[in-house]
């Protein structure tokens, strides 16, 4: 018989997956961004992929009890961004169209990212 190898499900799995997806996204974040996070906000994170950057920074802030800590630093990250968008909108008209659905898309995240932060009121 086969063993079945089962993994804990993360409570933030939309999170990660959404922001794995820069399709969804509309921004990327590297590791040394999600790294950088962890360091302003007390975590020590090791190198590793994005995807277990990711769950390893959710999970453990949760844990430590610094999550709303990280949704902001993330949401100053993403607002950088943003920025940055408009900004190269307004120096190459031509591409202010792709940027501005990067900035949506991104302004969505922070908006998951406030979700987040207010969490279920049906758990607990």
């Amino acid at each position: 018989m086969k063993k079945r190898h089962f993994e804990e499900r993360s409570q933030f799995l939309t999170l990660e997956n959404h922001f794995l997806n820069t399709f969804f996204s509309g921004l990327y974040l590297s590791a040394a961004d999600f790294i950088a996070v962890g360091r302003t906000n007390g975590l020590d994170l090791r190198m590793h992929s994005r995807e277990m950057l990711i769950k390893d920074l959710l999970n453990e802030s949760n844990q430590a009890g610094t999550l709303n800590g990280v949704i902001a630093s993330l949401n100053g990250l993403i607002d950088e961004r943003i920025s940055t968008c408009h900004r190269l909108s307004l120096e190459y008209p031509l591409a202010r169209v792709p940027l501005a659905k990067l900035a949506q898309k991104a302004n969505g995240t922070k908006a998951l990212l406030a979700r987040e932060a207010r969490g279920n009121p049906y758990e607990h």
